[in-house]
This record gives C-alpha cells, sequence and structure tokens, in this order.
C-alpha cells in the first residue's frame, strides 16, 4: 500500500536525474524554457484559454516529476487571468500522476533551479501531501489552481479517474522518461484511458517523437503531427483528439449528474442545515459564485451535532486498505488542508493540531494495531507506532500503552469552525448573496419546470434554484430518501481539568476519546445509544463515559483524579445521523422509484453500457449521514458534491465516488434481488 519514492542525483549542471531511469527530469539546456516550449506552446494554451468560454481548463500530465511543468503553468493561467479580466475562465484543474514521487526535501532542492516560480513552489511545497496512494487535491492560490495529484501508476490512475460523459482533460502534457527507458508507461491501456479522459479536440504535446508513442495515439482517436523539437531534439509530436473514445465515462448506474445549467452564474441554492456539512458546502458554492441561503432549524447555527466545544480529529484506519479506510485517509488529508486554508484566511476557531493518539489499551487492539503496522498499510506522516515511553512523552502525562500516533490530527472546536466558515461566506459573498435564516425547519418541497419550493415549519415558503439537504439528524423525516439511516444519542462530557492531568497535550483514545483542555476543561466521550431519540443530558450516561475512560486507564495514576462537573459544565448530548457501512451520502438525490423500475435487471450483470442512466430528482443534492467523522469527511465530501454540481472535474476516484454515491443501497439490493 506504500508508495517508493523517487532515487535522485543532481548532475554537474544541478539537473536532477531518476537512477531508476538513468535519465534526466528536464533538459539540461534550460528545463523552463523546455516547458514552455514543448507543453503550454505545443498546446497552444494561450490561445485556448483567450478562446474558451467555459469557467474552468484541465489539464492532464502524465509525470508529475519536480512539478516543473505544473508550476509554470500555474503561473502562466495567473499571469493570463490577471491581463484578461473579463475571462470566463475562473480556475485551472491539473491532473497529474507520480508513481516514484520525490520526497519533499529532493523536491524543494530540485525546484531552487527556477528562483523565478519561487513563489509558485512555495505553494505547492507548503500543500505537498503524505504519500498515500490515490488522488489527492491540492487547492493552491486562493482556488485558482486546482492539482489533482495520483501517486501511483499513470494508467492506473487515468483509468480510475472520474469523467463526465464529455470528458475532463483539455490538453495533455504526454510527459515522463523516454520509452526506451520506461517502456512500461507507455502502452495501449495509457492510451486507452487518455482518450477515456479526453473531451473533444483535447489536445496534447509531447517531447518524444517515438514511433511507438506515434502509433498508440493514433490507434486511439488523436491526429498526431510532427514538429520541431525543443534545443538539440530534431522532432516532437502535437496534435488533437478526433475521435469519440467507446469507453464507459462512468458508471451509468452511478452517474454523477450536475445541475442542469452548469454554466448558469448566480444560481440560488438553498443549503438546509447548519453545521459542519451545510456551512462547508454554502463556503464552497459562495466560492463559486452562487447566491446561498443557509437555513438552520434551529434558533442558532451549530446546535445540533456540531454543537459539542470539542470534537477529535483523525481518520478511521484499518489494517487494510478498504474502500471506507481510504475515503477516511484521504478526506482527513485534504481536510487537514482545507482547516489551515481558512485559518490562513483569517477566519480562526478553536483547535490544536496536537496529534491524536490511539492507545492500544488491550489485547485485541494491540492485535490489530500491530497488524496494521506490520502490513505497512499506511504511510509514517499519517501514522506511526510509539512505545508507552514515546507515548507518554507525546501526551504529556503517563500512558501505559504502545500506541498509534497520527500526527496531523488534533482536535477542533465544531460550533466555532461552523461560525468561521460562515464568516468566511460573508466574506466572499457579493452583495445580497448570502444569508443564514434561523428557525427554518424544512417541511417538504415541491418542484415546478423553472424552481424548487420549499415549505417550512414557521408558515414560511420560500423558492431556489437548487436544494442540498445536508440535514443531518433530521435526514429520516423526509421519506422520500429512502436511505437506510440510523440515529444514535450521544453524550460528551466537560470534565474540569486538574493537576493530575492537565498538562494532557494531545488527543486520547481508546474506547473513548479524551481532548486536551478548553478554557479549564477536556471534553470526554461519548456513548452510543441506538433508537433514542431524546437529546437530554443523563448522569448515568454521564457515569457510563467516566467508567470507560477509568477501566481503559486503569493503569494510569492519573485517570483516578477524573471527575464529572455536572453543576457548572455538564456536557451536552446529540444526534448523529449514519448509514449502515458508516460512510456519507454524497451526491444527486436518487428517483428511488423510477431507479427500482430502470434497474431490476442489475442481477444479469450485463456489461455497464446495457444499463440506463438512473433518473434523479431535478436539482436536488445531498450531503449527510456523517455520523461521528463529520470533522474529518465533511470538507472533501463537500468539495466532491460542489464540483459535481458544478460539471467540474471531481476529487475522488470512481470506487470511492461510488461507495459514496446515495443509491448505492439500492444498488446492492437490486443485485441481490432483495
Amino acid at each position: 500500500m506504500t508508495i517508493q519514492t523517487a532515487s535522485i542525483k543532481f548532475n554537474e549542471q544541478g539537473t536532477p536525474i531518476a537512477t531508476e531511469f538513468d535519465d534526466v527530469y528536464f533538459s539540461n539546456d534550460n528545463g523552463l524554457a523546455e516547458t514552455q516550449y514543448v507543453f503550454i506552446d505545443g498546446n497552444q494554451l494561450a490561445s485556448q484559454w483567450q478562446n474558451t468560454n467555459a469557467t474552468y481548463f484541465c489539464i492532464g500530465e502524465t509525470g508529475f516529476g519536480t512539478g516543473l511543468n505544473f508550476l509554470l503553468s500555474a503561473k502562466r493561467f495567473l499571469e493570463f487571468q490577471a491581463q484578461n479580466p473579463s475571462s470566463t475562465l475562473e480556475r485551472l484543474f491539473f491532473l497529474s500522476t507520480e508513481k516514484y514521487p520525490l520526497n519533499p526535501d529532493d523536491l524543494e532542492l530540485a525546484l531552487r533551479l527556477w528562483p523565478e516560480l519561487n513563489t509558485e513552489a512555495t505553494e505547492l511545497l507548503n500543500a505537498y501531501p503524505s504519500l498515500l496512494p490515490g488522488f489527492h487535491r491540492l487547492s493552491l492560490f486562493n482556488g485558482s489552481v486546482i492539482l489533482d495529484l495520483f501517486l501511483g501508476d499513470a494508467t492506473e490512475g487515468f483509468s480510475a479517474a472520474h469523467s463526465y460523459e464529455q470528458g475532463r482533460v483539455d490538453a495533455w502534457f504526454l510527459d515522463g522518461f523516454a520509452p526506451s527507458k520506461n517502456n512500461s508507461m507507455w502502452q495501449p491501456a495509457l492510451f486507452n484511458a487518455i482518450a477515456r479522459l479526453s473531451r473533444p479536440n483535447a489536445s496534447f504535446a509531447t517531447f518524444t517523437a517515438a514511433g511507438a508513442v506515434k502509433r498508440g495515439l493514433q490507434e486511439y482517436g488523436f491526429d498526431v503531427r510532427k514538429q520541431k523539437g525543443f534545443g538539440r531534439k530534431r522532432e516532437m509530436l502535437v496534435g488533437h483528439f478526433i475521435a469519440n473514445s467507446t469507453d464507459t465515462k462512468q458508471a451509468p448506474i452511478f452517474y454523477r449528474h450536475t445541475l442542469l445549467d452548469t454554466n448558469k452564474a448566480g444560481q440560488h441554492i438553498g443549503v438546509v442545515g447548519a453545521g459542519i456539512a451545510g456551512a462547508i458546502t454554502a463556503l464552497k458554492l459562495i466560492q463559486r459564485g452562487h447566491k446561498v441561503t443557509l437555513y438552520c432549524a434551529d434558533d442558532a447555527i451549530a446546535k445540533g451535532a456540531s454543537g459539542n466545544d470539542q470534537g477529535g480529529f483523525y481518520p478511521q484506519l484499518n489494517a487494510e486498505a478498504g474502500n471506507a479506510s481510504l475515503v477516511h485517509a484521504h478526506s482527513f488529508l485534504y481536510a487537514r488542508r482545507f482547516y489551515d486554508d481558512l485559518l490562513n484566511s483569517g477566519h480562526h476557531f478553536a483547535h490544536q493540531w496536537c496529534g491524536v493518539l490511539q492507545l492500544a489499551f488491550n489485547d485485541n487492539v494491540t492485535s490489530r494495531y500491530q497488524n496494521m503496522i506490520r502490513n505497512n498499510t499506511w504511510p509514517t506522516s499519517l501514522v506511526h507506532k510509539l512505545n508507552a515511553k514515546e507515548a507518554s512523552e507525546v501526551a504529556g502525562v503517563e500512558i501505559p500503552y504502545q500506541s498509534l500516533f497520527l500526527p496531523l490530527g488534533g482536535w477542533i472546536s465544531p460550533p466555532e469552525l461552523v461560525h468561521s466558515c460562515v464568516n468566511a461566506c460573508i466574506t466572499a459573498a457579493a452583495k445580497d448573496t448570502f444569508s443564514v435564516k434561523t428557525d427554518f425547519r424544512l417541511d417538504s418541497y415541491d418542484t415546478d419546470p423553472q424552481t424548487l419550493q420549499l415549505h417550512f415549519s414557521n408558515g414560511r415558503s420560500e423558492c431556489v434554484d437548487a436544494l442540498v439537504l445536508a440535514c443531518g439528524a433530521q435526514s429520516p423525516q423526509f421519506e422520500h430518501l429512502s436511505l437506510p439511516f440510523r440515529l444514535t444519542r450521544g453524550q460528551v462530557e466537560s470534565i474540569p481539568s486538574k493537576n493530575e492531568f492537565s498538562n494532557l497535550a494531545t488527543v486520547l483514545c481508546h474506547k473513548g476519546y479524551m481532548t486536551p483542555a478548553m478554557k479549564g476543561f477536556h471534553a470526554m466521550g461519548s456513548t452510543y445509544v441506538k433508537n433514542e431519540l431524546n437529546t437530554q443530558y443523563r448522569v448515568s450516561e454521564a457515569e457510563i463515559n467516566l467508567a470507560m475512560h477509568q477501566k481503559a486507564m486503569h493503569a494510569a495514576k492519573w485517570s483516578d483524579a477524573l471527575t464529572l462537573n455536572q453543576q457548572t459544565s455538564p456536557g451536552r448530548a446529540a444526534l448523529r445521523c449514519s448509514l449502515p457501512d458508516h460512510l456519507p451520502a454524497v451526491g444527486a438525490l436518487p428517483n428511488f422509484d423510477l431507479q427500482q423500475d430502470e434497474l431490476n435487471e442489475l442481477y444479469k450483470a450485463k456489461p455497464d453500457s446495457y444499463y440506463p442512466i438512473p433518473s434523479v430528482k431535478k436539482n436536488v443534492f445531498m450531503l449527510t449521514a456523517l455520523g461521528s467523522r463529520g470533522l474529518t469527511t465533511a470538507p472533501l465530501a463537500a468539495e466532491v458534491l460542489v464540483n459535481q454540481m458544478m460539471g467540474e472535474p471531481l476529487p475522488m476516484d470512481n470506487t470511492l465516488l461510488n461507495v459514496l454515491n446515495p443509491n448505492r443501497f439500492l444498488i446492492r439490493d437490486l443485485i441481490r434481488r432483495r
């Protein structure tokens, strides 16, 4: 599951060389000029940007390497935006793959060669991801440039990448080491995957003029021609995609429906739910230029499951990298970058990036953690093992167990985060394009050909162009959602900090969790009570929480000093909304009745193309059932949803997108003929 980093050396000219392939990453003569000539001018990007009326442009690249092609493209795009303020182009998407990524130190050394790219390089280095296989979305330059970096084999990445029916990529940088030295990459499967992602008339340019590359591109639908190569190189290849790929762009049964009119600027979108999911979704919609109304069922925002003073921030990882763990791992890394960007923009919320210790407090847990480390399932930058002494040093208190440490985690104040996102909406929104309405509990909605009409329990009705249901525990009340929602009561205690454990410096997790102190109190939780909708605070559950922690931490003397404080700060209870697979529902709201008929032959296991694109409710979307992991999963889930609504490139591979699709339970039942 781990990624092997590149082994590099620098030659006398200072050019990095990949020892695996005995080839340079860029020309010894002038790598920057080579990138400009071969890829930027070879694809005629300036002309393409000048003549488009699209809101985004997507470049695909076969070898990220040092990031030189990406950085120069970003620089040229930002220059284009500054020089063409009336252009419709709002953002550049850059899809790239790298099987052997440089480690951060080598990357920084390589990029020192180009002081003219220092600003762009610093932005990349600050966001450079952990070496976890799969897609990493990096939002750079205030969201104007989006890097989707796939760590792994190029063919695997492009085959897994999501594409709408019209394709994804407008221009290709076919880079990578020479075919004579990296023949395994330049294979028919790669050209097929490139064709699958290509939009009509997509351009390409490549430094090589090798016959195998030329024939491969022609076979999969590209018009290919030779032109003068860079410097001493005699020839290079350029051309355009002239065919329609015969490969399925996305599985019809899990089709990702967009807004009916993705190019209509300033649509009014109603977001129902003013917790973490709703607030982050609202912010991303505002950043795309839409009018947003955030509807809150309570008398103030962040009063439901997003109302706890503190929440642990970390992914749920297993010894095997199954789909659920991969969703959590990638969501966690994206969320950390999203929160850092929010903080750096001046929108603060209480938090500590103090790491999270997962304690091996019994034999079963110890065995599970040992398997995870033995299997080398996750990169050490994400999680690694500590012995009891090391764990105690990190925690600032005695930890009598070996532990797993997640250094990028910590704790966040959910209500402060929600308020921070709302304030960011206010800052980013054009005049009269954002509002929050409290005491607006959605009862129902209906559609007409143009708009959606929302009906609220306060007797009011309002019209919107599109609707996002991000209403958490309220979701089961809408019968048409037809999902197996589970509501679980959870209670968290507020424990007064005492000398024995006041130095706690990291989040502790066992069967429950405990955070470092905030304003003199530690958060300690949490209970899981099924089929219970009452949210009144209960002393009986407080005692369960206390006993759970003292039992898990019985070997640490300081745990004896844990006491409840029910008079001044007794904690709180709320309802979590989840689904049986513990993953959120993200996407267009299915028309379950129609899909039942449209997909009733799924059990026959016909090819994808046999099945129709299933019906959905027009312009109605959902992001719900985040359970107790909203801090981890909400930012990337909101990014998926808003990208889908806008018809923009999606940040996850098809497999992970499918396990988040709201119709996944219906699909499963139809396949099993239930």
